[in-house]
């Protein structure tokens, strides 16, 4: 099927888009060790473009180094004046004099972070197909990190999506579980992932990541489109700008609200265009 109209690409962020968020797992681990909210935000935003998370997304470090270098990083004394700060400008009572840093475990942190990733979003599935069938190039734009392909890596990948099937079960009276994508699965791995799309931009193989404007234009490039072509959803404001200044039409995912995105799209596209499964239609 062929289409008409100003647009010819839609982009998608992965985390917090097209699956869970791994700002939830980070929420998760926060709450049960009773640490502030965001501490761990503050601490990794605090690390800057040379932290262990920002050189894994670039594939600067590999896994097991980024494990040792998070837990220090996270665990570093200073990120508790980086907090006390953050908490004064927002109006947040912490005591920084009473507070001590907690020592962080790294590997068990990106684990809950990873099994949120792992969760898919049938609705931004069922979009992505509808997209495909419709004519439009779509394509994954992500700031994400590779397993090593070693042995060691696909046990460690395994392992995470192992622990997030099991905790989806054993909460099954609580979660929507049964409402499944189009290939009736609630869980993917990186490369059933993939398969989803025409084209999948990693941050990790191009040595970029997001917000950095050259990230979106090197995208364009790779998929044949102008910025001007493109509509991109994500669900982080600072990345949502940065596209929008070499061109790209944005729309902002809400945390819990995939399907509102998903109307907004249609809106975007005209044409008359839907994505939305009958049972979701807004």
């Amino acid at each position: 099927m062929s289409h008409t109209g100003p647009y010819k690409a839609v982009f998608f962020d992965i985390g917090g888009v097209v699956v869970g968020s791994p700002f939830q797992g980070i929420a998760d681990y926060e709450k049960e060790y009773n640490l502030p909210v965001n501490y761990l935000n503050v601490a990794i935003s605090r690390s800057g473009s040379q932290g262990a998370f920002q050189q894994l997304e670039r594939g600067e470090i590999d896994l097991w180094s980024f494990y040792e270098a998070f837990s220090e990083q996270l665990s570093d004394p200073l990120n508790v004046a980086a907090y006390a700060k953050y908490a004064q400008l927002r109006g947040k009572e912490f005591d920084e004099s009473t507070f001590k840093a907690p020592r962080i475990n790294g590997r068990e942190l990106f684990h809950q972070m990873m099994g949120k990733a792992a969760v898919v979003n049938p609705s931004m599935v069922q979009a992505i197909s509808a997209l495909r069938d419709a004519g439009y190039i779509v394509a994954a734009l992500t700031n994400n990190f590779n397993y090593p392909s070693d042995e060691q890596g696909r046990a460690e990948q395994d392992l995470i999506l192992q622990v997030t099937s099991q905790s989806l079960r054993a909460s099954s009276s609580k979660l929507p579980i049964a409402q499944t994508d189009n290939r009736g699965a609630i869980i993917m791995g990186q490369d059933q992932l993939k398969t989803i799309f025409h084209y999948f931009i990693e941050s990790a193989i191009l040595g970029l990541r997001k917000p950095d404007p050259a990230i979106y234009k090197k995208a364009c490039e790779i998929v044949g489109v102008q910025p001007s072509e493109v509509v991109f959803l994500d669900d982080i404001g600072a990345n949502l700008k940065s596209a929008q200044t070499v061109g790209m039409k944005t729309i902002r995912v809400e945390i819990g609200q995939p399907e509102k995105a998903i109307k907004q799209l249609e809106g975007v596209l005209g044409n008359g265009v839907e994505l939305l499964a009958p049972q979701v239609k807004l």
